[in-house]
């Protein structure tokens, strides 16, 4: 009990004796703070958590205060003072993750109309996307992995042209991903992996010239893998493991030069070879996927982690690779002896 005494008393003083003129100039105004108070009882319906949020803007953050407490709770509330013409601070962001939040997502973050940024990682948030949020155009960041969201991925989410970061992963969400999402044209993550979509991927994607990490993943999805993925000439990371898609895979995201993790897996299809890969990735996973040939020169320079398993390849081990932490090639038709020097620089094999 001492302790938390202590910290309380702590608080308390910093806001007993700031100055009259501090206080007002760090105060949220009324209507934010209403909605942080309506917030607070969204995202812990059920009552077990008490959640409250407070009134000023303190060091770039409002204070976050959680009975019972958690160490692993990573909570941030930030805010600013000089966003806006008036007296008055406005939150900016609204950052908890870890945080054991149980309930809904809250409609009422649409009244803070400042905030950029929005992260509910790792939490057991349930329901839907509400569709106030659709008046929130000056979102950057949105990341609601890892909770137990379900419905349908609203095509609103089109409309916030100014985000950048994109993260739907580890929901329930279901329905196809809506072509509106080709508006975001400079989109530079976009995460959709483990939930339930269904459908093709849609064409308007292509529109989206920024991409540097696309991931859909364990999903439902038909149809072939798309040409204009090869198109996305700033990609670093793609994942399409288990995702429903025919191959072959289009030659085209071979050739991507930023390219440095990839990863294909389940995905059948005709017969393709693999003829190349971009230099010095740091992930290539390409397993059962209907690969044939040899493996090319430049996959034994791929640096973390090579899987090739399950496909046809054929051909010999070379006597000279660089030191890897993990080498997968089991299920294939490869011929000859394995190297002592193969053995020696393969963490895994």
């Amino acid at each position: 009990m001492f302790p938390q005494l202590v910290q309380v008393c702590q608080v308390m003083v910093i806001i007993s004796f700031s100055s009259s003129i501090t206080a007002l100039a760090s105060m949220l105004p009324p209507g934010e703070v209403a909605a942080l108070r309506q917030i607070g009882k969204t995202l812990n319906e059920d009552g077990r958590v008490s959640f409250n949020l407070g009134d000023r803007c303190e060091s770039g953050n409002v204070t976050i205060r959680r009975y019972p407490q958690i160490t692993e709770m990573n909570g941030t509330i930030g805010c600013s003072c000089s966003i806006a013409d008036d007296k008055f601070c406005h939150i900016t962001s609204f950052e908890l993750k870890d945080s054991d939040l149980s309930g809904r997502l809250p409609p009422d973050l649409a009244n803070l109309t400042y905030v950029r940024k929005i992260d509910f990682t790792r939490n057991n948030l349930y329901g839907t996307i509400p569709v106030e949020w659709a008046s929130m155009k000056n979102l950057h960041f949105i990341s609601l992995t890892a909770n137990r969201l379900s419905g349908y991925i609203p095509g609103y989410l089109g409309n916030f042209t100014s985000l950048t970061y994109l993260s739907l992963e580890s929901n329930q969400f279901s329905g196809v991903v809506p072509p509106e999402l080709g508006k975001l044209s400079i989109l530079q993550t976009l995460i959709l992996s483990s939930n339930k979509l269904v459908g093709t991927l849609p064409e308007a994607l292509a529109q989206i010239k920024n991409l540097t990490d696309f991931r859909v993943s364990d999903n439902n999805l038909n149809g072939t893998v798309p040409e204009f993925i090869g198109n996305w000439t700033q990609l670093q990371k793609l994942d399409l493991c288990a995702t429903g898609l025919q191959g072959p895979v289009p030659h085209a995201i071979f050739l991507l030069e930023k390219l440095k993790n990839l990863k294909i897996t389940d995905t059948p299809g005709p017969e393709f070879p693999l003829l190349n890969v971009p230099e010095k990735m740091d992930y290539l996973v390409l397993r059962n996927i209907n690969l044939n040939g040899t493996i090319p020169e430049e996959a034994w320079s791929v640096e973390t982690t090579l899987d090739l398993t399950f496909n046809k390849l054929v051909g010999e081990l070379p006597s000279n690779t660089i030191n890897r932490q993990f080498t997968f090639l089991s299920g294939n038709m490869l011929n000859g002896t394995v190297p002592e020097s193969f053995i020696q620089s393969n963490q895994y094999l």
